[in-house]
């Protein structure tokens, strides 16, 4: 029996530089970053945060921002899938990527402690990391499986791909999937830096792919995407904006923030077969890119080892150089590019590009957007720390 086409019908975002997608599509054309640097208590720190007044009309003292953004961002997906709650809602799931959940929260609650003795009773619910998941099915009456994946920076793509594979297995008709993360605590920032991972000092940027990168930026967002089967969507008159056809799930069992170039070729060559693609067809890549020395290379060095000499005939945007690392919601805005890719033939830039790096050499479209690309297949992927590895195949709608 054919499994059922899984489809887009609706997306939203809240993340650094954007609201919209046309908010998304004028900030590619600028060829800048939407990161900057942070003040209060992370001052001497960059990062990207999310610039839009109509979120404080969601926040309230049960909501951690990681719940307020995946909120805006899900209402957004919902409403543009022509969707309200009701019959049509009522057996969706709700699956969710969120690395750390309410970490806002749980700074405060130990400064609260430390400095008063005191903890908001609120503090419990705003800081689980099962938080967004719960306060959107709530808030929509979506009564379908409710699952929250905690898979460090690959989260919000196996949420997605997850949510795929539920629907083909006929459980539900649709899902509402995404990623939401709120990491800007000094905290994390303390963390990140002592890891060396973080590119330092308050004007930093993101350079992924090039000689010059020096690491990530950490930032907050959410992204979510209503899919639903193509069945279902053509029932109701609801128009699919592509569709999600392949994904691919492995683990490196090999070391908790190393890469690994086998388990990430491996993850992508999952991902095209599942979606019954040869290496040949994919005509774009939305890639992890972190900026990091090793990551940079493993990742170009997976996708020469799956597509061969077609490899160097590939664009490869790294949209991290744009709006910084959302952590577990960065599948979801790395899917936003491949979906513009394929519906537009729009290919993101990776900004901030210098000097190109003699081991790496693919093309990693250097600063410029490109518009008119004829792009059927585009290839997304999210590698997590415990080698937890995502790829996701979006094809155009024919």
């Amino acid at each position: 029996m054919a499994r059922p086409a899984v489809v887009i019908t609706g997306y939203g975002l809240r993340i650094p530089g954007a609201s919209s997608l046309p908010e998304l599509r004028a900030l590619y054309r600028s060829g800048k970053a939407a990161t900057r640097p942070l003040d209060g208590a992370m001052t001497g720190f960059a990062g990207g945060k999310v610039d839009d007044p109509s979120i404080e009309a969601i926040r309230t003292k049960q909501l951690d921002s990681c719940s307020v953004l995946a909120l805006a961002a899900a209402t957004d997906a919902i409403a543009m899938a022509g969707l309200e709650k009701g019959p049509l809602l009522d057996e969706a799931g709700v699956y969710v990527g969120c690395g750390g959940g309410g970490l806002e929260t749980i700074e405060q609650s130990v400064l609260d402690w430390h400095e008063r003795q005191e903890i908001k009773s609120q503090a419990l619910m705003r800081s689980m990391a099962n938080a967004p998941c719960a306060q959107i099915s709530i808030a929509w009456g979506c009564k379908g499986p409710s699952l929250t994946y905690a898979m460090a920076c690959s989260s919000a793509a196996h949420a997605i791909g997850e949510a795929m594979t539920l629907i083909q297995s006929g459980r539900c008709e649709r899902v509402v999937a995404g990623g939401t993360e709120a990491p800007l605590t000094h905290t994390m920032l303390r963390v990140w830096s002592a890891m060396r991972l973080l590119a330092q000092g308050p004007d930093a940027i993101v350079r992924p792919f090039c000689y010059e990168r020096g690491g990530l930026l950490l930032s907050e967002g959410a992204v979510f995407f209503v899919l639903e089967t193509l069945e279902a969507a053509q029932a109701r008159g609801a128009e699919p904006l592509a569709q999600l056809s392949g994904y691919g799930a492995w683990s490196d069992a090999s070391h908790m923030t190393g890469p690994n170039t086998e388990g990430q070729a491996k993850t992508i060559g999952l991902a095209l077969k599942d979606a019954g693609l040869a290496p040949e067809a994919l005509g774009h890549v939305s890639a992890h890119g972190t900026a990091t020395l090793a990551g940079d290379i493993s990742e170009t060095n997976a996708l020469r080892a799956v597509f061969g000499d077609h490899a160097q005939a590939v664009p490869v945007s790294a949209t991290k150089s744009v709006h910084g690392h959302l952590l577990g919601a960065a599948g979801g805005v790395s899917l936003l590019a491949s979906l513009l890719a394929v519906s537009e033939g729009f290919v993101a830039p990776t900004v901030n590009f210098g000097t190109p790096d003699p081991e790496l050499g693919l093309d990693y479209v250097p600063n410029a957007a490109r518009e008119g690309v004829d792009i059927r297949h585009s290839l997304c992927n999210a590698f997590g720390f415990g080698g937890s590895n995502a790829s996701l195949v979006l094809s155009r709608m024919e």
